[in-house]
């Protein structure tokens, strides 16, 4: 996720040719233009080259300094008196409204409804380091770890942002209050529970997506807004709305069996319910068909990429495929076979 600045540095072009570099920021929603009586020249030379990259590098030093300074308060920076009583939960709230993905507008606004149980009438102006750790330590009473550093991450972000727009004067220090995560094991269906999901009853807005995902790979984000002009000559050619990665994927013959045979919905391939709604219907399912796992659709993303990886595909195959834009990321699934592997190694009994 790219993070935005607090202080920028821009140009303005100069008579003669060149460029004056100047600071862009704002203090308690003022914005301040800073020129620094730097230039840069026209880059006819090897030497003007260097000048400039020894300009921007004088400009960035700059440029750091005011950062911290506008962290620690050293410039004097006050919360104008209508922004101490914006109310956090509404502020955050409006900002969830213009994030992209759905499974992330999802988490922010359970995480501005944990705030909300924790204190509902919380400012803005208030959310400091003190209110930060017990918010955090109510949550690790309520939640999970894992979902308690989510909460965590995600609040202080929406400061970041409250930050930027010069709606608190610089962002509290809450250094070394996240959680750590725990890792958790990865879960996957095999073959076999596959073919019992198969065999059970579930509704068919429930069933296709879900088997369809675990012979493809596709997110919930992805699988819900796919339409039949995104299958060309048998392949699925998409762009992932979480990671903005282009996506090429085969349709094997697993994954046709659960396409429908007509096009209805628009134009959209299935008709998908809510991701909390989907989910629970899938733990129905699970229970129906006598699979004990905590079952939800991003376990058929989890199932395709270990199923390509136990019957061979190669592991940068496998991480093309799930729009992975490192294969260090698809590498957790690759250390979840080798230690099925383990496992089976150490089962032989000692001579």
């Amino acid at each position: 996720m790219k993070i935005k600045e607090k202080v920028h540095i821009n140009q303005r072009p100069v008579k003669g040719g060149g460029f004056s570099l100047h600071l862009d920021y704002r203090i308690g929603g003022k914005r301040i233009r800073e020129f620094l009586k730097l230039y840069l020249v026209p880059a006819k030379t090897h030497a003007d080259k260097i000048k400039n990259q020894e300009t921007i590098r004088l400009a960035t030093e700059i440029k750091n300094k005011r950062i911290r300074e506008l962290d620690s308060g050293e410039l004097n920076v006050s919360t104008p008196k209508k922004i101490k009583t914006v109310l956090a939960a509404d502020y955050f709230e409006k900002k969830i409204s213009s994030i992209k993905t759905e499974n992330s507008r999802q988490n922010n606004q359970t995480m501005v409804n944990a705030l909300k149980d924790f204190k509902r009438n919380a400012t803005l102006a208030e959310i400091n380091r003190d209110f930060f750790k017990a918010f955090v330590d109510y949550l690790l009473e309520k939640r999970s770890v894992n979902t308690a550093r989510l909460y965590a991450v995600l609040l202080k972000a929406r400061l970041h942002d409250a930050y930027i727009d010069g709606m608190i004067p610089q962002n509290p220090d809450l250094y070394g209050l996240t959680p750590k995560k725990l890792t958790k094991d990865v879960e996957f269906l095999d073959i076999d529970e596959l073919r019992k999901l198969q065999e059970a009853d579930a509704p068919e807005e429930v069933r296709n997506p879900f088997l369809f995902c675990c012979f493809t790979g596709l997110r919930f984000s992805d699988v819900k807004r796919l339409k039949w002009e995104n299958i060309e000559k048998g392949i699925i050619i998409l762009r992932m709305e979480k990671t903005d990665e282009i996506v090429r994927v085969p349709l094997s013959e697993n994954a046709r069996k659960f396409m429908p045979q007509e096009k209805k919905h628009k134009g959209f391939v299935f008709e998908i319910d809510p991701l909390n709604s989907l989910n629970r219907k899938l733990k129905n399912w699970a229970a129906e068909a006598g699979i004990k796992k905590n079952l939800h659709f991003h376990m058929s993303r989890h199932t395709f990429a270990t199923l390509a990886l136990k019957h061979g595909a190669e592991l940068y195959t496998v991480s093309k495929l799930l729009g992975h834009k490192s294969v260090e990321t698809t590498q957790i699934y690759a250390k979840v076979l080798d230690e099925g592997r383990r496992k089976a190694v150490d089962a032989i009994p000692e001579l």
